[in-house]
C-alpha cells in the first residue's frame, strides 16, 4: 500500500521536513480548517501543526487516516478519544523518553524568561530604544543567587530547570503529583501549598490534566509572596487567565512571562486570551512578557524531531 502523508508545515519555512519524502508521498501544507475538511480523506498519514485544534468534527472527516504523529509532547490540541474511535494509530514525542531527554529547547526558553523577568530586560530595553535614555537606577531587578525557585512539574523539563537553578546557587523547591518523579530529590520536595507560599519565582512544567488545570488561580495566587514572578512554558490552561490578570493589575504578581496561553490552537492569529490584550498595552511591559509558544521551536531541535517522526512512522508502518 502506498501511503500518502499530509505534513502540516511549510517546506520553505521548515526545509528539514524534506526527510519525509524519503519514505512517503507527501504534501506539505500549513492547512486551515477548510483545507483539512476538503482534503484529509486523501491521506493515510498526518503530521499536524499546532495552529488548529483537531476536534472530533475534523477527525471524523479523516476517512482513510491510519497514522497520526504529532511532533510535540503535549496533546491537548487533539481529541484523542476521536482518534481512538476512528481506529487511528496515534504517536507523540512523549512516547520515546530517551529521545526527548536530549531536547532542551523548552527548558532553555523557560530559563531565558526567568532571567528576563528577574532582571527587567523588557523595561531596560525600552529605556534605550523608546526613551533614548541611559538611565537605569529606577529599573533594577534582582540577582538569582539565594532566591527561592519553585518548580511545579518535575519531569524531563522540570529536572533540566533544576540543574540550571543549581548552577545559579538558588534555593530550589520542587512539586509533582507523582511522588516517583521526585525520587532522589526528596530534600527539595514539598507540597503544592508550601511551594507557592515560599517561592520568589514559580516556573510551571506540569502535564495538562485534571489536577493541573487552572492550578494557578485566585486561591493559589493569594497564598503566594507579594511580587512573585510566574513563568509558564507548559500549557495555557494551567493558569486561570482572568485571575492572573487581576493579580498583575494589583501588583500581587510582580511579573508573568508566558510562552503559552489559553485558546492558542485555533489559528496562527493571537490567542483569544485576556492576557494578550493586557500585554499589548505598552504601559504593562514592565509586568508581562509573552512569546508565541516558541519553547520547542529551535532549528536544531526541529531537525532531529522531524527526522525522528519520519523514521518512527516508517518503522511502524513497514515493520
Amino acid at each position: 500500500m502506498m501511503h500518502k502523508a499530509l505534513i502540516g508545515f511549510d517546506i520553505n519555512e521548515y526545509p528539514e521536513i524534506k526527510v519525509f519524502q524519503k519514505y512517503f508521498e507527501c504534501d506539505f501544507c500549513e492547512y486551515n480548517e477548510d483545507y483539512f475538511i476538503k482534503n484529509i480523506s486523501k491521506y493515510t498519514i498526518l503530521v499536524p501543526h499546532l495552529y488548529l485544534d483537531l476536534s472530533s468534527k475534523l477527525i471524523g472527516q479523516a476517512d482513510n487516516l491510519k497514522y497520526l504523529f504529532t511532533p510535540s509532547t503535549g496533546t491537548n490540541h487533539i481529541d484523542l478519544q476521536a482518534v481512538k474511535e476512528n481506529d487511528i494509530n496515534f504517536y507523540c514525542l512523549s512516547d520515546n523518553a530517551d529521545f526527548i531527554s536530549e531536547i532542551s529547547s523548552t527548558a532553555e526558553l523557560a530559563w531565558l524568561l526567568i532571567l528576563a523577568a528577574n532582571r527587567k530586560i523588557i523595561p531596560l530595553n525600552r529605556r534605550v530604544i523608546s526613551e533614548n535614555s541611559w538611565k537605569n537606577n529606577d529599573i533594577r531587578g534582582n540577582q538569582l543567587k539565594n532566591k527561592t525557585i519553585g518548580i511545579i512539574g518535575f519531569g524531563r523539563l522540570g529536572k533540566m530547570v533544576y540543574e540550571y537553578a543549581k548552577s545559579f546557587d538558588m534555593n530550589i523547591l520542587i512539586y509533582d503529583i507523582d511522588e516517583n518523579s521526585v525520587l532522589g530529590f526528596e530534600n527539595h520536595a514539598i507540597d503544592f501549598e508550601g511551594l507557592i507560599k515560599s517561592s520568589d519565582i514559580i516556573t510551571l512544567h506540569p502535564k495538562l490534566n485534571e489536577t493541573s488545570f487552572e492550578m494557578i488561580n485566585k486561591r493559589s495566587i493569594k497564598l503566594m509572596k507579594d511580587g512573585v514572578i510566574i513563568i509558564n512554558t507548559s500549557r495555557g490552561d494551567v493558569i486561570n487567565s482572568e485571575d492572573l490578570l487581576s493579580s498583575l493589575e494589583s501588583g500581587k504578581v510582580g511579573f508573568a512571562a508566558l510562552d503559552v496561553l489559553k485558546n492558542e490552537f485555533h489559528s496562527g492569529k493571537l490567542p483569544n486570551d485576556p492576557l494578550i490584550e493586557y500585554a499589548l498595552d505598552q504601559n504593562n511591559s514592565d509586568k508581562i512578557l509573552i512569546t508565541p509558544h516558541a519553547g520547542g521551536a529551535t532549528l536544531d531541535a526541529h531537525k532531529v524531531v522531524f527526522k525522528h517522526v519520519a523514521q518512527t512512522l516508517r518503522d511502524k508502518i513497514y515493520e
